[in-house]
């Protein structure tokens, strides 16, 4: 059985792959908003109208990170997906009461509704559930350039342990306009801009990064994803 740590290591090496099995998914047409749903009495012929459409309208974070989130808005032949990471947007019809699907049927989107009919999840691709969020407030995100000095003394080797007595090692390099965090036991290469001289993000990987300096201005910790924190190697 995997523990929770093993799980954290996942995510690190899937970070891109959430985006890109989306990406695949971006429709070109959409098609009209009439399902089927069974009741209690019976098969019906149900018709979602663009009100009770609004019902599903919200934001979503991922289950597995909540830093990705998705938006759901109403339109008046079924729900719009937007990706909050990257602003792609892909169109669902109804399949039924809770359950929409891509023009293409192989996306799928179930949601959960509470017996006070408010909407509560959704699983998309029968596998990754999105639990709904009323505390999630967009946000824009604004680099600003460092001088090379600031970035040199984030640079260097940090260590976490996923699982209990075993080291793993990534490496931060400065660029012209942020950092390159390296994993090195995968060697992926993922780039971050800079938000101050202490915070940074990957917007495509929802990944943010927040360094820790002592006294002389030299980085000695990297808090990653608001949750693992690495420490710097003396060398």
């Amino acid at each position: 059985m995997h523990n929770s740590q093993s799980s954290l290591r996942r995510l690190y090496n899937n970070i891109f792959a959430l985006p890109a099995l989306l990406f695949s998914s971006l429709l070109m047409h959409s098609i009209p908003a009439t399902a089927k749903d069974l009741t209690p009495a019976g098969r019906l012929d149900t018709t979602i109208h663009p009100q009770d459409l609004k019902a599903y309208e919200g934001y979503y974070r991922f289950s597995g990170d909540t830093n990705s989130c998705l938006h759901i808005t109403a339109t008046e032949k079924g729900l719009v997906l937007e990706q909050e990471w990257d602003g792609k947007q892909i169109s669902f019809a109804p399949k039924s009461a809770l359950e929409f699907v891509n023009e293409d049927g192989d996306f799928p989107l179930k949601f959960t509704k509470e017996n006070s009919g408010a909407i509560t999840q959704v699983l998309a691709f029968n596998k990754d559930l999105w639990i709904r969020t009323n505390n999630y407030k967009p946000q824009g995100l604004a680099a600003v350039r460092l001088a090379p000095g600031q970035l040199k003394v984030l640079e260097g080797k940090y260590t976490f342990q996923f699982e209990q007595g075993k080291d793993e090692f990534i490496q931060i390099k400065a660029t012209d306009t942020g950092l390159v965090l390296k994993q090195m036991w995968d060697g992926r290469e993922i780039p971050f801009i800079a938000l101050s001289d202490r915070d940074f993000y990957c917007k495509a990987a929802q990944f943010p990064l927040k360094f820790t300096k002592d006294k002389n201005g030299i980085a000695t910790q990297v808090l990653a994803f608001n949750r693992d924190l690495w420490n710097k190697v003396k060398e």
